[in-house]
């Protein structure tokens, strides 16, 4: 488990203000340094805008709630021509916490469903480790510019005829393989 540190953007509420029965509002809007620091983070060239408004309540069972609209601005690399590509990230974000360990006896809870519930530590949240996690599992993985060639095309030859391609040196492996048949 990585340390909220290790995380650009950090939001932290605590529980027992949840437990009152209030409801938190986080409106956020990254500026500069955290774009940066979270382009850092995610290991892309630009982050050029994050926005979210997210509501963190308690339910019962001592179970808390985040969710609420994300979007992010992304310059990302195409993976193919490695030009810079402009992509968003517009989901809504919903995480699940709990105050408790789960039993592990419990029925209804799978161990291995996306939606368990994260554990709080330290009687804290952090929506904004949250928001940044969220980015990270909702960007385009593999982004690819919509003028990328297909995948098993053959790249452009630059005009050379049809013999320079049979004179490669894996032309000349097969060729030679069909030989010795």
């Amino acid at each position: 488990m990585s340390t909220e540190s290790e995380f650009p953007i950090t939001h932290p509420v605590a529980v027992s203000d949840l437990l009152r029965g209030d409801t938190v509002v986080i409106r956020f809007q990254a500026d500069a340094g955290q774009c940066r620091a979270l382009a850092d983070f995610l290991g892309i060239p630009e982050v050029r805008a994050v926005s979210a408004t997210l509501k963190l309540r308690a339910e019962p069972g001592r179970r808390f709630i985040l969710d609420g609209p994300v979007t992010a601005d992304l310059t990302q690399t195409c993976v193919v021509t490695l030009a810079p590509l402009e992509t968003r990230v517009e989901t809504p974000i919903r995480r699940v916490y709990q105050d408790v360990p789960p039993d592990d006896e419990d029925p209804e809870q799978d161990p291995f469903a996306d939606d368990a519930p994260d554990l709080v530590e330290g009687g804290v949240i952090d929506a904004g480790v949250a928001l940044c996690e969220h980015i990270a599992l909702e960007m385009e993985p593999y982004p690819r510019a919509k003028d990328a060639p297909e995948p098993g095309t053959q790249p452009s030859d630059g005009g050379k005829d049809e013999t320079a391609r049979a004179d490669n040196p894996f032309a000349v492996l097969a060729q030679m393989r069909n030989l010795e048949k």
